[in-house]
């Protein structure tokens, strides 16, 4: 077996716990922010989770992946399985840490290896930008899906 590699992402965002793992773990939340299809179904912390990108790129591709959830432990963490890659399938974390102004979110994306550090490389750069997204959308309300959409504010306090 070759060495596994991993991504790992982190950033502060200034809304409580809670809110921030129901954007997680609904398909409300993900197609508010991110995705545009994308279904989720938990039940006593496992399930399935279906992401969908309509109209991605020049091409308007559409993207789809997903996999079971392994995990939902509510306001801890929330874990699924993925394939960013051909005959690749990673395991995605997110976990949550509490803190007085705000929380830590932390997502690990692990099960990359060297025969695919192209996927590894792009998936990093995505888990970067995602994080940016969610911390812009739950914290001020700004909704930038696609680079050719404009962007939608909605005044949130915070």
């Amino acid at each position: 077996m070759s060495e596994q590699l991993t991504i790992q992402q982190r950033t502060f965002i200034r809304v409580p716990v809670e809110e921030i793992y129901d954007t997680l773990t609904t398909a409300a939340g993900w197609n508010a922010w991110f995705t545009d299809g994308t279904n989720v179904n938990i039940k006593n912390g496992k399930g399935e989770i279906h992401l969908v990108w309509i109209g991605l790129g020049g091409n308007k591709n559409t993207i789809e992946d997903g996999g079971p959830i392994t995990k939902a432990d509510p306001n801890r963490c929330f874990e699924f399985k993925w394939s960013p890659a051909k005959n690749l399938i990673t395991t995605v974390t997110f976990t949550f840490e509490r803190k007085e102004n705000g929380t830590y979110l932390t997502v690990t994306d692990s099960g990359y290896d060297f025969d695919n550090l192209s996927a590894l490389t792009m998936c990093s750069t995505g888990w970067g930008e995602a994080l940016t997204l969610l911390k812009f959308y739950l914290e001020y309300g700004i909704i930038d899906k696609h680079p050719e959409s404009k962007p939608i504010k909605e005044k949130r306090e915070i």
